[in-house]
């Protein structure tokens, strides 16, 4: 859209009965268009560029068809429309150099790899080797970038930049996870007390059979393996055991608690940011609220629905809130103790095979306890690490 807007285009009808014939020599004659609709009035209406909307009138002369087209959009129409005003046109082409020059410089670093590391802590590490927002683009070599990154802080086992734009991808690996991935020797142990019913073995070797009684912390599979030649070396245990399992789940739900109730006062804060410069709109101080909730968001500027500046306005609303005691009745307390345990069944046993479930509720005198006791198949390996020093 930026092109079009640059070269102008014009919004084209055509004459009733006649589009059909205006489409074809368009096509024979390779003029481009686009959004083209039929009204109701068997009208065809289309946008082309201007150059190519001068070569389209020059061809209908000769078949003596017309076409009717609204004001030209874009730059060179408003240039035309503006031509008596110098300092407008100055100012504009000034914009535009600046627009274009701006994509020397990155306006915005994101790390998008998941990672134990910090984001700040990433982004503070880069802004010491010079990639930070705002920073010169041609000044950065960025495989040497990634180099000293991993040569200067060895919590990560390797990072990529990659410019796309005017926006610095960071993707990173964090070293720990690296080396659980990789080196680290391990077992496999039981998660749950259980009967094996079936397991498969990818590396170590088994100590358990399809039969096998295990107690919770039973080692499935081993990590120290003998060789062919009498040697013992230590590998990384990787296996799927799935066992036959009784499990108790337990909520209790007390009949008084507290709840957050918002009031009416709140405070809003604005600033302008500028790459990495922060500067307030606003010169509100903090509130004197004993308890408040914080909410953030950012409206970038965006030019010709294109081209994101590194500019945005950031607003910080602060709500207060007050502590006030609830209390359940017998049923309501019920329902929340059913909600949360449907929810810890789905998070902690969302791969295994359910076979049966037995609830049973009670009232307390300050509580309402549900209890749940659930037979299942699922995989109990665990991974422990073998401690090799």
């Amino acid at each position: 859209m930026l092109v079009k807007w640059l070269y102008g285009y014009r919004k084209v009808f055509c004459e009733k009965g006649y589009g059909i014939r205006v489409l074809n020599i368009m096509l024979r004659n390779n003029i481009g268009y686009w959004g083209l609709k039929r009204g109701e009035d068997e009208r065809f209406e289309f946008s082309l560029l201007e150059k190519d909307y001068k070569n389209l009138l020059s061809l209908l002369d000769k078949y003596q068809l017309r076409v009717y087209s609204v004001k030209g959009r874009g730059l060179r129409f408003i240039c035309k429309a503006h031509k008596n005003r110098a300092g407008l046109l100055v100012g504009l082409f000034l914009f535009f150099i600046l627009l274009l020059s701006s994509s020397l410089f990155i306006w915005e670093v994101k790390v998008v790899s998941d990672t134990d590391i910090p984001h700040n802590e990433i982004l503070a590490n880069l802004k010491t080797l010079g990639c930070f927002e705002g920073s010169f683009v041609p000044s950065i070599d960025f495989e040497d970038l990634c180099i000293d990154y991993v040569n200067k802080y060895k919590d990560c086992s390797w990072i990529s930049v990659n410019l796309k734009g005017t926006v610095a991808y960071v993707e990173i690996q964090d070293k720990r996870i690296y080396d659980e991935l990789n080196s680290t020797p391990r077992n496999l142990v039981a998660g749950y007390d259980g009967i094996i019913e079936s397991f498969s073995v990818y590396s170590g070797k088994s100590m358990v059979e399809s039969g096998s009684v295990v107690k919770k912390g039973d080692i499935l599979v081993s990590g120290i393996v003998d060789s062919k030649h009498g040697e013992v070396r230590l590998c990384r245990a990787d296996a799927e055991v799935r066992a036959l399992v009784e499990l108790t789940f337990c909520e209790e739900v007390m009949y008084s608690y507290k709840k957050q109730v918002f009031t009416d006062r709140e405070c809003e804060k604005k600033s302008l940011r500028f790459f990495d410069l922060t500067l307030p709109l606003s010169l509100e101080a903090t509130p004197d609220y004993c308890e408040y909730t914080t909410s953030r968001e950012s409206n970038g500027a965006v030019v010709f629905d294109v081209i994101e500046l590194p500019l945005s306005i950031e607003k910080e609303v602060m709500r207060e809130y007050i502590v006030e005691d609830f209390t359940y009745t017998p049923d309501e307390a019920g329902r929340v103790a059913e909600a949360r345990m449907k929810k810890r069944i789905e998070e902690e046993l969302f791969s295994s095979e359910i076979i049966s479930i037995e609830t049973n509720g009670e009232n307390t005198k300050d509580s309402y306890i549900l209890t749940c006791k659930i037979k299942c198949r699922l995989d109990i390996a665990m991974p422990k690490d073998i401690k090799t020093q």
